[in-house]
């Protein structure tokens, strides 16, 4: 497993330019698509300000029932993911470059906010997930970070996924999903209030999302007033400086 992930980093920088432009490419044609049905019954794609099922049921790493609300209990922000386990090429990118980022970040992740990642295949199981809660967790540079590895049932994946407008679906000749990639920021009251697309993610973009999710609640003085100097982009889920005129 550690050959594996040494690999995927070395070729981090070529995968990742290739993957992110097959996504961008592909997810785009879907929201497209899903904005001229929603469109005509008066929602907006990207679900902002829709608040959270809070009674949704999984099952963490070590066995655990966990509900959406302790996800959010003592915390001002949850980071969400959602993958399936047996990925071995976006997610496992996804999670190299969500770890990196954070490592870079420097934020102790469970003082404020912490990282949950739903698998949405519900056969994935509990033992999978402590797997994959053993590898990613420490190349965080935290061993203790607060980032768990959640399973579910198909009626729980259905409702969060719908919630939050996530797109996948299975592929039975490859036994694969394709799927979309992006991070979901929650308020601490179940409102999904941020995204990032994508699997590339900035530090600096995490750290403003954190701040703005947090209603100002996180981050020093500096760190609040350096977000003055970026604008969130809906339509594309990032961050662009206003420097630029962008």
């Amino acid at each position: 497993m550690s050959k594996k992930i040494n690999l995927l980093q070395k070729n981090k920088s070529i995968l990742n330019l290739i993957i992110s432009g097959m996504i961008l490419f592909s997810f785009q044609l879907k929201i497209n698509a899903e904005t001229l049905v929603q469109e005509k019954q008066g929602e907006i794609y990207e679900k902002l300000n829709t608040k959270l099922d809070l009674s949704l049921k999984f099952k963490d790493q070590s066995g655990n029932t966990v509900f959406f609300s302790d996800l959010l209990k003592n915390e001002k922000v949850l980071i969400l993911t959602l993958n399936y386990y047996k990925c071995t090429t976006m997610c496992a990118l996804q999670f190299v470059n969500l770890a990196d980022s954070l490592k870079k970040l420097g934020w102790k992740i469970g003082e404020g906010f912490r990282i949950a990642t739903v698998s949405f295949d519900p056969k994935d199981t509990v033992e999978i997930a402590a797997e994959k809660h053993k590898v990613w967790v420490p190349k965080t540079g935290q061993e203790s970070a607060k980032w768990d590895f959640l399973v579910a049932d198909e009626d729980s994946i259905k409702k969060l996924t719908k919630q939050l407008n996530f797109y996948y679906e299975y592929e039975p000749r490859t036994g694969e999903y394709s799927h979309a990639a992006a991070l979901f920021f929650i308020k601490k009251d179940g409102t999904f209030y941020r995204y990032l697309y994508g699997i590339v993610y900035e530090p600096k973009e995490i750290k403003q999302a954190i701040i703005e999710t947090s209603s100002g609640e996180l981050g020093s003085f500096i760190e609040k007033i350096m977000t003055k100097f970026s604008k969130y982009k809906e339509q594309n889920g990032k961050y662009v400086s206003i420097l630029n005129n962008q």
